[in-house]
């Protein structure tokens, strides 16, 4: 190739199958993959902003997922939606979300960890019916908190949040319903990806395509056990490995071939 490569991680939405996202991250890092920017939706969102903008380690983000469960995300409705002088109630129910939720707080678009440069989040934008793409370069008055709190707002579970985006009011839920693979996204010029790697943890819909298919790999962990709200015990670690798993060493060598130059590449071959 005649420029390094800028790779993208595409992480997709799912919910608690968005556990799976884990594994495929913690085999890229372990590979020494060097991701250019982290593009997420609801599920992915919440992977993208803790890893990338908050700076936590996979193996962190890994010892929560093992203690998550489907009623930690009741608990935190019930927790947004009670008067606010009862929330004391609800919140120890919530497990890790609250004190999570305050870390990400002071998390920035602009101030990024891993050596990752750019993050984009989708959210749905209710008034208008359509996407909305917030980025690194142009999340406009949208903090990050805001943006991954709302593309994450699974629908009759957690309330539309209003917003101002580039002038006009919208309310904005869960980025799944209009995008939930938004890998054009982060081919788009806010984010500039040559080369996606897309992680699909959705319980249906088929592989999209890419502006450029040898440019694209695509990643989709068999999860039988989990689904978008029910994680049956043990199947949120499951998920995880199910993830890691389904990076392959094929997948990984078409990679690492993206970020040398093809005479280099093809000389590693020659040795291996």
């Amino acid at each position: 190739m005649s420029r390094l490569a800028r790779l993208s991680l595409v992480l997709s939405a799912g919910g608690l199958r968005g556990a799976a996202h884990l594994g495929v991250l913690r085999r890229l890092t372990a590979a020494n993959i060097p991701l250019d920017s982290i593009v997420g939706v609801s599920a992915g969102a919440v992977i993208a902003a803790y890893y990338a903008a908050v700076g936590l380690s996979t193996d962190e983000l890994i010892d929560e997922a093992v203690l998550f469960k489907g009623r930690h995300l009741v608990a935190h409705s019930l927790n947004l939606r009670t008067h606010r002088r009862l929330r004391w109630f609800f919140e120890p129910f919530a497990g890790v979300i609250p004190r999570r939720l305050r870390q990400l707080e002071s998390s920035r678009f602009d101030q990024l960890h891993h050596g990752v440069r750019s993050i984009g989040v989708v959210c749905h934008d209710l008034t208008h019916n359509c996407p909305r793409y917030l980025t690194t370069r142009s999340h406009s008055n949208i903090s990050l908190y805001n943006a991954v709190a709302t593309s994450a707002s699974i629908p009759n579970m957690f309330p539309p949040q209003p917003v101002e985006f580039e002038g006009q009011h919208c309310n904005f839920t869960d980025g799944g319903i209009s995008d939930a693979l938004p890998i054009l996204f982060a081919q788009s010029a806010d984010l500039d990806a040559t080369h996606i790697i897309a992680s699909d943890c959705r319980t249906h819909g088929d592989r999209p395509q890419c502006a450029n298919q040898q440019n694209c790999t695509y990643i989709r962990p068999v999860l039988d056990g989990t689904t978008v709200l029910r994680a049956p015990r043990d199947s949120l670690i499951e998920a995880v490995l199910a993830g890691e798993n389904a990076v392959t060493d094929k997948i990984l060598n078409q990679i690492r071939s993206w970020t040398v130059s093809h005479d280099h590449w093809n000389t590693l071959q020659t040795i291996e």
